[in-house]
């Protein structure tokens, strides 16, 4: 419970109102929640703003918002409190109100791999004895707890209730995604970031921030935090040096390649079906490790997670050992086995490049043909579309054309798009708009030695057609193809 009087006490503003002291009990950024012990905090939107609902808020009982200096706004119901930065002031309000947050707060932002690497956050530095969360595209909460997520970075005021929630359960670790939109949104104002990743950067979400250059920069906005004691980079990355040299911390280097410009780095590679065998190196020191995890983008991944933890806690050999343990994060490259069947792999690629990655790297441990399954997203960019396309008709043996989440968008509009980019000199592309049988198709036209990547949808268990989400789950559909596959050997 606080009152009007500690709320301007905390703001750093005078009492010059005159107001009942009433008691409220928490602030409110959604105006349909507001209620008349609440706070409401007026925030910018995308295509509506918060102080374009103080009537509804009014009429819910609340009767103090806070707003953004410079709008000139009244309100006959409403006392309105103006400050100059509306996300700080909310996230100055959030400690005093909910509470501290744990001391080491991890960042990561890049197009493709933050959400496997806040998963090897929080299990290295479980492994480390550091009680860990994380927040995002897989969950939020601790790693045997994780509940499902709605954003891949929430609101400004979720976010710092979910950090002081998990501070007062004792978490001293979260690792977060921070995605260009919670960036360009100012969606983690005053969130205090200790380490920064950046991962890569290739196209996506040009629908929104409509070039790379304004993509780049959303991107770099993770650096210039205050509170930052350490940024990570990947320099396998065209765009590590633009990052890192707009960080305000000291800048460590990751890279899956024996490059000498990087702190952690690898020396040399062994790959087998079952992970890989690494030399890795972290500053002046070399160690043996195992990786049970496929493909070289994830060696990139768990250095990040390496480096972003030890730059939190020092137990250098502890964690590298702990790569051994390491799980593979939910929908990345992840398995399905049969007995004397092809090797069956779900990841969430859904950019060029990222299909690009998943396609090389199952090269490295393949010995058959690989066989692609993949489709591309409605209502998204559709710059995108052929070239997926390309990259699969390059890098696998076979591609399946079919569809992903078509939401309002014709799927066979969609797939005339991705065959704009079709090149009969290249590997042969079939297509079965329905889903479920080009998965079933695919994995019954291999041989047992071949591997058959599913892209585009990972960890998600439904598949969206206009406005409606039916069940859907790539892993159940590449298990049942699988017994039918055995069944019929």
């Amino acid at each position: 419970m606080f009152t009007f009087e500690q709320l301007l006490e905390w703001l750093g503003l005078e009492n010059g109102w005159q107001i009942n002291q009433c008691e409220y009990r928490s602030l409110e950024t959604d105006s349909r929640l507001a209620t008349s012990e609440t706070v409401f905090v007026a925030l910018p939107g995308v295509s509506s703003h918060g102080w374009d609902y103080l009537d509804q808020v009014a009429d819910n009982g609340c009767h103090i918002a806070l707003v953004p200096a410079g709008l000139n706004l009244q309100h006959s119901r409403l006392t309105l409190i103006e400050v100059d930065d509306i996300e700080l002031a909310l996230a100055t309000l959030a400690r005093h109100v909910y509470g501290p947050v744990p001391a080491h707060i991890v960042a990561v932002t890049g197009t493709n791999g933050k959400s496997s690497i806040c998963y090897y956050v929080a299990q290295l530095a479980e492994a480390a004895g550091v009680p860990s969360a994380m927040i995002g595209t897989f969950g939020i909460g601790s790693l045997h707890d994780l509940q499902e997520a709605k954003q891949t970075t929430p609101d400004l005021l979720t976010l710092h209730k979910l950090l002081s929630s998990f501070a007062a359960q004792g978490i001293e670790l979260v690792a977060f995604e921070a995605s260009s939109h919670a960036l360009d949104q100012n969606r983690l104002a005053g969130v205090p970031v200790s380490t920064a990743i950046f991962s890569n950067l290739t196209r996506d979400h040009l629908d929104y921030h409509g070039s790379m250059t304004s993509y780049a920069q959303a991107k770099r906005r993770l650096f210039e935090f205050e509170t930052l004691q350490r940024s990570i980079v990947c320099t396998d990355s065209d765009y590590a040096d633009y990052m890192a040299h707009g960080s305000v911390a000291p800048v460590w280097r990751y890279s899956s390649q024996a490059t000498s410009g990087a702190e952690f780095g690898v020396s040399d590679k062994t790959f087998c079906q079952t992970g890989l065998q690494l030399s890795i190196k972290i500053h002046a020191n070399r160690y043996d490790a195992f990786l049970p995890l496929l493909g070289e983008f994830n060696v990139q991944n768990a250095l990040a997670a390496l480096a972003a933890v030890l730059s939190e806690v020092k137990h250098e050999a502890r964690l590298v050992k702990a790569l051994s343990g390491l799980k593979g994060a939910p929908g990345r490259m992840q398995p399905c086995k049969a007995e004397h069947a092809p090797l069956v792999l779900v990841d969430y690629a859904h950019t060029s490049d990222a299909l690009d990655v998943a396609l090389r790297a199952i090269h490295d441990h393949a010995s058959g043909r690989v066989i692609c399954v993949f489709g591309c997203g409605g209502d998204r960019d559709k710059g995108k579309r052929p070239l997926m396309l390309a990259v699969a008709q390059q890098q696998a043996d076979h591609v399946w054309l079919t569809s992903d989440n078509p939401r309002t968008e014709s799927p066979l509009a969609i797939i005339d798009d991705v065959l704009t980019a079709l090149d009969s000199n290249l590997a042969p592309v079939s297509v079965e708009v329905d889903r479920r049988k080009a998965i079933a198709q695919a994995i019954a036209s291999a041989a047992p030695d071949d591997i058959v990547l599913i892209a585009g949808k990972g960890h998600e268990t439904y598949q969206e057609i206009n406005g409606v989400r039916h069940h859907f789950d790539d892993c159940e559909e590449a298990r049942n193809a699988l017994n039918t596959y055995v069944e019929n050997a």
